[in-house]
């Protein structure tokens, strides 16, 4: 007989919950998982075994991880079908990878590129050059291009015969 056996803490049927507690001497932990006593009969014992089984299978509990698992197949589904779908940002994104030219910072407000009036196919080609524009490089010369103005090493030098520094005129005032 397993004498002295204690309760584990429960839930109700109302879903309020109940610590556990100690039974006496001689005495086991005996109900349901949803009433728990203390008692002498061994009809009415409630094993540890018997009390976790009560916690792990509650509806609750597997409401809970249902729910948890339906959340996770639903956000999976979600990505990987943004990244198949064509109207989607995500596979826009990888399938036409922005170009340097592209790049951040280069477009109108938010990020968004401006663009002309007609969509551009890309397949195309090369568009002509506007009117008034005159076409660029598409890459950077292939000679280093110096990154900071040419300074003079040192502190300035004083040449006594330069003029002097221009200073605007003070307005003079009648009676000053």
């Amino acid at each position: 007989v397993a004498g002295g056996e204690d309760c584990l803490w429960y839930v109700d049927k109302n879903g309020s919950w109940h610590p556990g507690f100690d039974c006496e001497f001689l005495t086991f932990c005996c109900g349901t998982c949803h009433q728990r006593y203390c008692c002498r009969d061994p009809l009415r014992l409630l094993t540890e075994r018997q009390q976790r089984h009560c916690l792990a299978f509650s509806p609750k509990t597997i409401a809970g991880i249902a729910s948890a698992v339906v959340l996770f197949i639903a956000i999976v589904t979600t990505i990987v079908c943004c990244f198949m779908c064509s109207c989607c940002y995500l596979y826009q994104r990888r399938r036409h990878p922005p170009t340097p030219l592209q790049g951040a910072g280069l477009g109108g407000r938010d990020g968004v590129q401006a663009r002309g009036p007609f969509p551009v196919d890309p397949k195309a080609g090369p568009t002509p050059p506007q009117p008034g524009f005159a076409p660029m490089a598409m890459y950077p010369s292939p000679s280093p291009a110096a990154q900071y103005p040419m300074y003079p090493s040192g502190p300035p030098v004083y040449n006594p015969t330069a003029p002097p520094p221009y200073v605007p005129a003070q307005p003079s005032y009648p009676g000053a």
